[in-house]
This record gives C-alpha cells, sequence and structure tokens, in this order.
C-alpha cells in the first residue's frame, strides 16, 4: 500500500463535499412517466404542437394525436386519419378546442395526467402556446369533480395537487393572469361539487402567506372569478365558511380574537369577502343578516388594512343593496340607502372603524406591497374600540336593515340575525360574547324575563371573575356589554314587570364600581330606566324615593352594605346619595356622558316634583340636591332660584329666553357660551363698587364684570398656606383691619343685608322680597312664599340640619373639584350666603374649603371671585366662638362619610374587586326575589364553561313586540358629530306622555322635557315648615 494512501482518500473526500456543497439545493428531477400516463402526456404534447408556428411540426403534431388514439383506442369517432405532407394551418385553434372537447367527454380516466402535464409545460411555453394551452385544457376542468366523489384518498390528493399547481401557476404566471382568472378558475366556479375542494385550497395557500402577502391577496382577487360563474353558490360558501369558523371560536376561547388560532383563516375570509362584495357578488338579498352579524364582530378589529377592509365592506353592501336587480326598493328608502352611504364616508364612522388616521380606506384596503406594515398587527398604533362605538354602528345598520324590509313584506331579516346575535350573546367568548351582547340589545324587537335573567346572570359571572386576578379589562368589556344589552332592552319589558323599578339599584351598583367605561354605561341605564317609568307614569303619584325604595326593601340587606362601601346612605336621605353617584359624571372625561348626567339631574328634578304639581323649579327638601348639583351648569336654576340675604353678583337679570336646560359641559364647554349681559346696572366700576361696599365692607375698589381668563396655580402651597384657613382665627388676621372685630350686630348687618338698591324695570316682587329679607328681624312674621322669592339656601325650608350639612357638602364638593373660574365665582357666591343662612352647620365643610381658599387667596387677583371668599372668612371668624356647632365627623354619623370623595375624579387603579362581591351578592338576591322561577333559555354550565356547545334554538316567551322602527335617524349621526356635548340618542320625550306607540322608547334628552312654567302669576303653593 502507497505511503501516502490515506492522504489521498482525505483529498478525495474533500473535493466530493465541495462538490456536493457547490451543487443547488433543489435539483429539478423530471418525474418517471408511468405506463398509465402515457396517453395524458403524449396528448398534451400532440395538442400542444398542434398550435407551433413551424408546419412541419404541426403535422408530426397531428399524425402523433393520430398514433396515439388509435393504440390506446382514444374515442374520436373517425375524426382523425394519419396521413403524410398534410398541409395544418398555423391558425387552428378551434380544431384542436374542438378534439379536447371530445376526449374530455368521451376518455376522463385520462383527466388527472393530461392536466399535470399541461400545468408541467405551461410555464416553458410561448405566450401564444400558453393561450391555447388555456384554450384546450379548460374542458377537462369539469371532470375533476370524478375524483372527489369516490373513497379513493391518492386519487383526492392528486386533485388538490393539481388546484395548488394552478394556484401557483395563476401566482407566477402574472402576464398570463387575466386569462388564467377567466379561464380556469371562471370555469372551476361553476363546479358545484368542486367548490369546497376549490376554497380549501384557496384558503391553506392564502394562510400560508399570511395575511397581506401576495398569495393571499392573489388568491382574494381570484375569488372574484370563482363566483362570475355562480354568484349565489360561491357567495354562499364563503360567507357559510365565515360563520363556521367564527362559531368555532367559542370552543377555544381566547381573550382576543386575533390571538385565536383561527384567527389568520377569519381575517384571509375578510379580505375575500371585501373582493366579493363589489357589484353584488355577495348576494346581499340572500344573505344580508349574515353580513352584518360578521360586520359587527370585525369592525375595528385586526391590522389596519383589515379594518379599513371590514369598513369598505359596508360601503359595498350598501352600494349592492342600491343596485341590485333583485330587489325594489322605494325612493323613500333608495333616499336612506343613499344617505347611509354618505355618512359611513364622514370621519366619524372612520373613527368608529378604528382608521380615523387614514385619509383613504379604499386606499388602505388595498395596498397591494407584501412588505406593506399596515397588515402586520403589531406594527400600528391601535385605536382603542368602546362598544359604544359598536351601538352606532349597529343603529347605522339597523336602520339600513328596517328601511329596506319595509318594502319587502315577508322578508325575515330581522329575526335571522337576532337569532345570530342571541346565540353567541349567550355563548362563553370573550372576545365575542360583549359585541353579541350590545347587539342583540340593539336590535331586538321583543325580550322575555328569562333573557333579562341570563344577562344579569352574566353580569353576576363578569364580576365575579374580577376577584380572580388583576386582569380584568375582558371582565369590565363584558360588564358594560351587560349593561348596555339591558339598557337597550328595558323598554321592551312588559310595563306590568318589577324589573323596571329594580334596575335602578342595577344601574346605581354600577355607577358605584368607580370606572370610567362602566359609569357611561351605568349612566345610560340610569337615563333609560327614569324615562321608561316616566313614560309608564310611575311618579304620577309618587316621587322616585317612593318608588325605589320600595322595590329595595326585599335587598336591604344587601344594598346597606353597597351604601356602606361608598359612603352614601339611601336610606338617611335618597336623593343627596344620588346626587352623590351623579356629581362623578361631572369628572367624566367624555363630554357626552357629562351632558348625559345633566340630562339626569334635569329628569329628576322634575320628576321629585312632579307627584306635588309644584313648579320645577320649587326649593323644597326633596329637590333641593338636584338643584344644588344644577347650579354651576344651568343658567334657568340659578336665575330661578336666587340668593337669600343679597342678589347675586353674576346671576342678576341674566335673560333665559334662549338658555336651554343643559348648557353645556362643566370642563367642556366653551367660555363664550357663558354669556352674561353687561348692561346691569352694577356693570360699571361705581355701580359694582357701591354694591361690593355695602355687601362686603372690608373690600376694596372692584373691575367691571366682564370675565376675566385666569389660571391658578394649584400645585405647592404658600407657606401663608401651611396653617388652617378655617377654625383658626390668626389665619384671618390679614384680612381684617387692626382694629378688633366688628360686633354681632354690625357684621350681621353687613353681612346679611343687601343693598338698597332700585334697579331700571324693578318689579312689585323685587319689593316684596327685600320686605321678606327685613321681616327675618321679626321671627313672629309668617314666611310668604312666591315662585320669584325661591331662595335656594332658605332655613324655614331646610330645616333639618342633616339636609343643611349634605347641601354644602354638596357645593363644597363641586367647589373644590372645579378649576374653571366661572363656576367657583357661581359656588362661592352661594357658600358665602349659606356661611351666613347656615352658620352652625357650615364647619362640617371646613375641610373641603381650606386649601381651595387659602390657594385662591394667595394667588387670585379677580375681586369678582374674591369678594364672596373675603365673605366666608368674615362669617366663619364670626360664628368661631358661638355656641357648639356641627363638625366634619357630622356626615358619618348618618352613613354620607363618602360623599365628598365618591364624587371626586376617577381612581386611577380599580375597585372592582374590593366591592364585586358585594353587587354579585346583591344580583343574586335581585334574581331570586323578582325572577324566582323563571328558566333560562341557556343553563348555568353553559355560561361558566368555556368550552361549552352553543345552546339549542332559542325559544323565547315573548312578552311585548315593538313595531316602532328602532333605530336612530341617520340624520342624526351627521349632525352630532359635530357637537361633542350632545348625547347621540337625544329624542324628544315629554315626561307627561302616557304609554309608548312601540314597546321601545330610546334614551330622551331632559333638556328637552317640557317645562313646568306656571303662566300669570309666580305664585307658588306655601312650603310646609318640616319639624
Amino acid at each position: 500500500m502507497h505511503q501516502e494512501c490515506e492522504a489521498i482518500v482525505q483529498s478525495i473526500i474533500h473535493i466530493r463535499t465541495r462538490w456536493e456543497l457547490s451543487q443547488p439545493d433543489s435539483i429539478p428531477q423530471h418525474t418517471k412517466i408511468r405506463p398509465k400516463d402515457v396517453p395524458g402526456t403524449l396528448l398534451n404534447i400532440a395538442l400542444l404542437n398542434l398550435g407551433s408556428s413551424d408546419p412541419s411540426l404541426r403535422s408530426a403534431a397531428y399524425n402523433l394525436l393520430c398514433a396515439l388514439t388509435c393504440t390506446f383506442n382514444l374515442k374520436i369517432e373517425g375524426q382523425l386519419l394519419e396521413t403524410s405532407g398534410l398541409c395544418i394551418p398555423a391558425n387552428n385553434t378551434l380544431f384542436i378546442v374542438s378534439i379536447s372537447k371530445t376526449l374530455a367527454a368521451n376518455e376522463p380516466h385520462l383527466t388527472l395526467e393530461f392536466l399535470e402535464e399541461c400545468i408541467s409545460g405551461f410555464s416553458k411555453s410561448s405566450i401564444e402556446l400558453k393561450h391555447l394551452c388555456l384554450e384546450y385544457m379548460t374542458p377537462w376542468l369539469s371532470n375533476l369533480v370524478r375524483f372527489c366523489k369516490h373513497n379513493d384518498d391518492a386519487k383526492r390528493q392528486r386533485v388538490t395537487a393539481i388546484l395548488d399547481k394552478l394556484i401557483t401557476m395563476t401566482i407566477n404566471e402574472k402576464q398570463m393572469y387575466p386569462s388564467i382568472q377567466a379561464k380556469i378558475w371562471g370555469s372551476l366556479g361553476q363546479i358545484t361539487d368542486l367548490l369546497d375542494v376549490v376554497l380549501d385550497s384557496f384558503i391553506k395557500t392564502s394562510a400560508t402567506g399570511g395575511l397581506g402577502s401576495i398569495k393571499a391577496e392573489v388568491m382574494a382577487d381570484t375569488a372574484v372569478a370563482l363566483a362570475s360563474g355562480n354568484v349565489k353558490l360561491v357567495s354562499s360558501k364563503v360567507i357559510g365558511r365565515m360563520c363556521k369558523i367564527i362559531d368555532k371560536t367559542c370552543l377555544s376561547p381566547t381573550p382576543t380574537l386575533e390571538q385565536h388560532l383561527m384567527w389568520d383563516d377569519i381575517a384571509i375570509l375578510a379580505r375575500y369577502m371585501l373582493m366579493l362584495s363589489f357589484n353584488n357578488s355577495l348576494d346581499v338579498a340572500a344573505h344580508l343578516p349574515y353580513l352584518f352579524h360578521v360586520v359587527t364582530f370585525l369592525v375595528a378589529t385586526g391590522p389596519l388594512s383589515l379594518r379599513a377592509s371590514t369598513h369598505g365592506l359596508v360601503i359595498n353592501i350598501i352600494h349592492s343593496l342600491c343596485t341590485c336587480s333583485q330587489l325594489h326598493f322605494s325612493e323613500e328608502t333608495k333616499q336612506v340607502l343613499r344617505l347611509s352611504l354618505t355618512e359611513f364616508s364622514l370621519p366619524k364612522f372612520y373613527l368608529l372603524f378604528g382608521i380615523s388616521k387614514v385619509k383613504s380606506a379604499a386606499v388602505i384596503a388595498f395596498r397591494s406591497s407584501y412588505r406593506d406594515r399596515s397588515f402586520s398587527p403589531g406594527s400600528y398604533e391601535r385605536e382603542t374600540f368602546a362598544l359604544t362605538s359598536l351601538e352606532t354602528v349597529t343603529e347605522a345598520l339597523l336602520e339600513i336593515m328596517e328601511a329596506c324590509m319595509r318594502d319587502i313584506p315577508t322578508c325575515k331579516w330581522l329575526d335571522q340575525w337576532t337569532e345570530l346575535a342571541q346565540r353567541f350573546a349567550f355563548q362563553y367568548n370573550p372576545s365575542l360574547q360583549p359585541r353579541a351582547l350590545v347587539v342583540f340589545g340593539c336590535i331586538s324587537k321583543r325580550v322575555s324575563h328569562g333573557q333579562i335573567k341570563q344577562i344579569i346572570r352574566i353580569l353576576s359571572k363578569a364580576l365575579e371573575s374580577c376577584l380572580k386576578g388583576p386582569d380584568t379589562y375582558n371582565s369590565q368589556v363584558l360588564i358594560e356589554a351587560t349593561v348596555i344589552a339591558l339598557t337597550k332592552l328595558q323598554p321592551l319589558l312588559n310595563k306590568d314587570s318589577p324589573l323596571h323599578k329594580a334596575l335602578f339599584w342595577v344601574a346605581v351598583a354600577v355607577l358605584q364600581l368607580d370606572e370610567v367605561n362602566l359609569y357611561s354605561a351605568g349612566t345610560a341605564l340610569l337615563e333609560q330606566n327614569l324615562h321608561t317609568l316616566d313614560s309608564l307614569r310611575i311618579f304620577n303619584d309618587k316621587s322616585p324615593e317612593e318608588v325605589f325604595m320600595a322595590i329595595r326593601n326585599p335587598l336591604e340587606w344587601h344594598c346597606k352594605q353597597m351604601d356602606h362601601f361608598v359612603g352614601l346612605n339611601f336610606n338617611s336621605n335618597f336623593n343627596f346619595a344620588l346626587v352623590g353617584h351623579l356629581l362623578k359624571g361631572y369628572r367624566h372625561p367624555s363630554p357626552a356622558i357629562v351632558a348625559r348626567t345633566v340630562r339626569i339631574l334635569h329628569t329628576l328634578l322634575t320628576l321629585v316634583n312632579k307627584h306635588r304639581n309644584c313648579d320645577k323649579f320649587e326649593v323644597n327638601t326633596q329637590s333641593v340636591a338636584y338643584l344644588a348639583a344644577l347650579l354651576t351648569v344651568s343658567e334657568e336654576v340659578r336665575s330661578r332660584c336666587s340668593l337669600k340675604h343679597r342678589k347675586s353678583l353674576l346671576l342678576t337679570d341674566i335673560s333665559m329666553e334662549n338658555v336651554p336646560m343643559d348648557t353645556y359641559p362643566i370642563h367642556h364647554g366653551d367660555p363664550s357660551y357663558r354669556t352674561l349681559k353687561e348692561t346691569q346696572p352694577w356693570s360699571s366700576p361705581k355701580g359694582s363698587e357701591g354694591y361690593l361696599a355695602a355687601t362686603y365692607p372690608t373690600v376694596g375698589q372692584t373691575s367691571p364684570r366682564a370675565r376675566k381668563s385666569m389660571s391658578l396655580d394649584m400645585g405647592q402651597p404658600s407657606q401663608a398656606n401651611t396653617k388652617k384657613l378655617l377654625g383658626t382665627r390668626k389665619s384671618f388676621d390679614h384680612l381684617i383691619s387692626d382694629t378688633k372685630a366688628p360686633k354681632r350686630q354690625e357684621m350681621e348687618s353687613g353681612i346679611t343685608t343687601p343693598p338698597k338698591m332700585r334697579r331700571v324695570a324693578e318689579t312689585d316682587y323685587e319689593m316684596e322680597t327685600q320686605r321678606i329679607s327685613s321681616s327675618q328681624q321679626h321671627p313672629h312674621l309668617r314666611k310668604v312664599s312666591v315662585s320669584e322669592s325661591n331662595v335656594l339656601l332658605d332655613e324655614e325650608v331646610l330645616t333639618d340640619p342633616k339636609i343643611q350639612a349634605l347641601l354644602l357638602t354638596v357645593l363644597a364638593t363641586l367647589v373644590k373639584y372645579t378649576t374653571d373660574e366661572f363656576d367657583q365665582r357661581i359656588l362661592y357666591e352661594y357658600l358665602a350666603e349659606a356661611s351666613v343662612v347656615f352658620p352652625k352647620v357650615f364647619p362640617v365643610v371646613h375641610n373641603l374649603l381650606d386649601s381651595k381658599i387659602n390657594t385662591l387667596l394667595s394667588l387670585c387677583q379677580d375681586p369678582n371671585l374674591l369678594n364672596p371668599i373675603h365673605g366666608i372668612v368674615q362669617s366663619v371668624v364670626y360664628h368661631e366662638e358661638s355656641p357648639p356647632q356641627y363638625q366634619t365627623s357630622y356626615l358619618q354619623s348618618f352613613g354620607f362619610n363618602g360623599l365628598w370623595r365618591f364624587a371626586g375624579p376617577f381612581s386611577k387603579q380599580t375597585q372592582i374587586p374590593d366591592y364585586a362581591e358585594l353587587i354579585v351578592k346583591f344580583l343574586d338576591a335581585l334574581i331570586d326575589t323578582y325572577l324566582p322561577g323563571i328558566d333560562e333559555e341557556t343553563s348555568e354550565e353553559s355560561l361558566l364553561t368555556p368550552t361549552s356547545p352553543y345552546p339549542p334554538a332559542l325559544q323565547s316567551q315573548l312578552s311585548i313586540t315593538a313595531n316602532l322602527n328602532l333605530s336612530n335617524s341617520m340624520t342624526s349621526l351627521a349632525t352630532s358629530q359635530h357637537s361633542p356635548g350632545i348625547d347621540k340618542e337625544n329624542v324628544e320625550l315629554s315626561p307627561t306622555t302616557g304609554h309608548c306607540n312601540s314597546g321601545r322608547t330610546r334614551h330622551g334628552s331632559a333638556s328637552q322635557v317640557q317645562k313646568q312654567r306656571s303662566a300669570g302669576s309666580f305664585k307658588r303653593n306655601s312650603i310646609k315648615k318640616i319639624v
């Protein structure tokens, strides 16, 4: 053996390894032709070369075709005869296609081999021969279905492989793209039994590439060609698949739809539906309920391009309704559809669909670049989707459907849509159940106690889930959805149902959760509850307190615990407890919720006086809570509830002719809205000086009444603010002259006696007011109450120290949390009055006012704001050494220690886990008390088990039928988009109307409730003193 043999072997191995590494990864391998493949393979060779530009090659191909038919006994019926020297023209396409059709019909067993060879040689052919190949291979496509009906899996797999090759050919052959679409997929779309297999291949290919990939977009585009041959069939298959996949998400629920394993399939089918939606390729006449069902689940879901696709789908559906030849609509319906098309293209609807930052939804929906980041779920800043947005979209879709149904008498669209929504509403699925509940509430025309019981059960389970962990977002969304559903469904309940009154306490419980989104839903339920009960004339004979406290009696044990948790006691004082819940609405970040809060307060103010048949603004022990809460937001309340001991500097003689009841939101109103007349006698410096000198002797010269913009530094307190302002006499030394404080009679005279100034057009009533004020020095004179002397802070009407303390706390709470200069002026005016009228109770609010007054005294330069503050300081100092007074702890003695705290801003950290257990017990007790023995349509286990199957078809016990159009006018959506302070649900509603004509009454605006102003005499019924 050679001594270098090992080195030679290693060198050979090294050379071989380098050679192998240099070879391409995939070496093209030619498939071996099996004996049974020979006929199909040779047939394609012959037909293809018959179209060659070489005459001799055409002749050879013809003779090959003749030999092939003779050898394999192909049934060609004597059309071919082998001949030498035959002249075959180049334009023989029709002959080739006719031969192919005959063989496809007579020899279908050659289909698989023939098509495989056609596809294999397609890419190597010239453009001319590719067109020819498409022509002669098309007749064979219909034979593929023969191989799918057998149980032979091998043949079925070969069919699938052929379809995959056709798909690959469609993607790769860009020049032949239109011809392939028309010839191949147009023909396959007409084969009914093959559609499922084709769609499976489409979806698999799309999913392999991913959403937004070239493969996925080509397949979505190809679906249009597939549907061209059979619109009804293809559209039903695509929509049916989408619905089935969405159904399957309930078997393995995920927090969001995007996290589900089937999300890619859902997103891809959504793109298919967008492509098919143009020119009615989705057959809207047959599938409208299913289309709307899918839209409500996909709106504002997924990446940007998919959200734009969902918006485009809605636009195309409406367009198809307008242009569909199958449906015949009246001109009125067509006008609604055209208006809907316009409104869905408005920026407001872009926001609702989660595409507010794009200029054109169509451009975003059809971005073709695979690398376009808009298809990536995490690439674009996701816009938060609110259930109230879904509510608006659903209402708009409902209006479209109802408008169309009016022209189709036997149409069952709405019933089908309601059934679909109801199935998901009572099925556990965190990603879809909240949406389904909202949709079910919006579109239902009837409801049973069993369904309401189910919804309350779902609410209870959602609250329970908040106790299990810190991640409560999905639970909060479900809670909000159940409340929205209850809001929409309450008007459909039978008028005798006890749930009407019980739902009031459900709304209160939701408000007590102290969460921004849930507070919005709670106020909507409360507003709907009040208007529904008012339309049923429940408050004609009883006050709200009597109505709601009576229904609460069986639940008192649980309600007391809830009251104790928030520090607001309904048993002690119903009206102030309710106001304490509603004051929080002023701190809500949404202008619409602030406006709704104002409407609710106006509604309650009307209702508490309704059974008394007295003026709405009459001050009494029940109405004073709502009047105090409305002081800063209602010009009319301020003008009708004057100050007793002096006229308000800012509020007198304001014209109320054109002032609405809910004038503006607290934090979001434009200062220009608060226009005050500048023509008052004290608007000049001289008049103002004289007035202030008479009212506040220690205050110097004042400036005109024109409102000044001012920014108060509420941050670091100055050294002067470190001391307690109220309760410490030294804090006021700098405000008082060097001499000793005036004696009681002088101080009282200086503060409480209004200046005797007769203004232009002074009325007899004002003279009477002054007479009544002067008569305070004579206790034996009986007070005569007239409407023009309606005083908010009246010690003869508000004789109960508890009510006095609660009233002062409401005013002080409003002052504590407001930063608006105008609101502060108003509130300090009334607080200055209160410090004189209720001196013994005023110390209750010392702690609430300390910090704010110290800051203003240190930083504020506005004399109009400082005047009442100085009055408060003087009054406090004067009464400091009076007999024993009520202290801050007084509120706690009757259960209102949380009034000022709960009415403040929303908590940054959710308190739901701490409070959820109390509400769960309350809801369980409510069900046991008012819904005993009512069977739920779905078992409780199905609500608890994530993998529970769908419930059987629900058989609703109809309690009432609504015949009215349930949706809001689309025109209201257009007009409200520019009005941030107006809630979209404003509907004129008179509190004096009787039963509604339909089962549903939409939320009414309390600002539009008929005002109960007395005509003629301003006198009101005398108020009995409360002992």
